[in-house]
């Protein structure tokens, strides 16, 4: 396929500073021949005061609300970061054909204000549930469209469309051996801790050699290190580093967040990267890309049915569902560009033929 109709066009984004995401996407975007205009977005390792921190945390505990960090951040912050934005919007000097806004709850309404103003179409897409920062509530009235990956975020709010999440397609390039079974990396997060103990301690007991790291307090672990085979760390791993992991491993594991039930970027990354997938989340059956030989959903099957699991090869899905589920499809059905697939759910048995 040529990039021709999207080479041509250019588009404004605004994207959290979160594990090198605005690269990822700035460069994605550049590879089609787009010309891009970054915005600035807050820094993820600004730290907050001791007090802060505790009300944060609290909050997050016992209210299930994530949004008073970004408070604190946007209140610290957000006269600079609003005037550099403005400026940078400034510099545009023709509207720009779209403007992408992800996690429009983090940016001001002024400059949302203003990038509509500077583009012929704005776009939104909120990929963490919109209960989850219920600030954004009040922002999908400035977009001409506005997306959401969890389909229950759409019976709260109709203006809302589904889209799924995708795998940036810019950095794929000739497939590796792999050296591991089974690859995890996430957020501690309570709910998912002891699924994923009694995993990595399957694994452990049954020889898969297994890479599973958890990023936070290496004092909330379950079990010592030696017992499970889960690697504690604070590191930050980037999405570079992290695909170079995917792309030495034979399954990837993925824990759903009790927040939301839509597919994490993880489904999608095994799809781009030919990779199985061991998951705890039933949606994956809904999708066409669904095949059991690839997928293992925790829950429907037994966990001791992993070891067979794992001796049947990958089969290859249709050309068109891989390519479907990639960056440059996800982008030209948001953007309501020529030549896209529809990306919807489907029953597998409908389109695995």
């Amino acid at each position: 396929m040529t990039h021709t109709d999207l080479g041509e066009k250019s588009i404004i984004i605004y994207i959290p500073d979160h594990v090198g995401l605005p690269d990822m996407f700035r460069e994605n975007l550049q590879s089609l021949g787009l010309t891009v205009w970054p915005l600035v977005t807050p820094n993820p390792k600004n730290r907050i005061s001791v007090k802060d921190t505790i009300i944060h945390n609290f909050r997050k505990i016992f209210k299930r609300d994530w949004t008073y960090k970004n408070k604190v951040f946007a209140k610290n912050r957000q006269h600079d970061i609003i005037q550099t934005n403005i400026r940078i919007l400034n510099k545009i000097r023709v509207k720009t054909d779209y403007a992408l806004i992800i996690r429009p709850d983090l940016l001001d309404d002024d400059v949302i204000k203003k990038v509509k103003n500077t583009t012929s179409k704005i776009i939104g897409y909120q990929w963490d549930g919109l209960d989850r920062f219920p600030a954004v509530y009040d922002k999908i009235r400035f977009f001409d469209q506005f997306f959401v990956f969890d389909k229950k975020d759409i019976a709260v709010d109709k203006r809302c469309k589904p889209i799924t999440n995708f795998y940036f397609d810019h950095l794929f390039g000739q497939e590796e051996i792999p050296n591991t079974d089974v690859y995890f990396i996430g957020s501690y997060v309570e709910s998912r801790m002891q699924t994923l103990t009694d995993l990595a301690v399957f694994f452990k007991d049954n020889n898969f050699i297994a890479d599973i790291n958890i990023i936070g307090n290496p004092k909330k672990q379950i079990l010592p290190p030696t017992a499970t085979g889960i690697n504690h760390s604070a590191e930050i791993i980037d999405f570079k580093k992290n695909y170079q992991h995917i792309k030495k491993t034979k399954a990837v594991l993925d824990l759903i967040d009790d927040a939301h039930t839509g597919l994490s970027l993880r489904v999608f990354e095994t799809i781009g990267f030919k990779k199985k997938l061991i998951t705890n989340n039933p949606e994956v059956t809904k999708y066409d890309f669904y095949n059991p030989n690839n997928i293992f959903v925790i829950g429907e099957r037994n966990i001791e049915d992993i070891e067979g699991f794992m001796q049947i090869p990958f089969e290859e899905l249709p050309k068109d569902i891989h390519r479907k589920y990639g960056f440059e499809n996800w982008l030209r059905n948001i953007l309501d560009t020529p030549e896209y697939i529809t990306i919807n759910e489907q029953k597998a048995n409908d389109n695995n033929n």
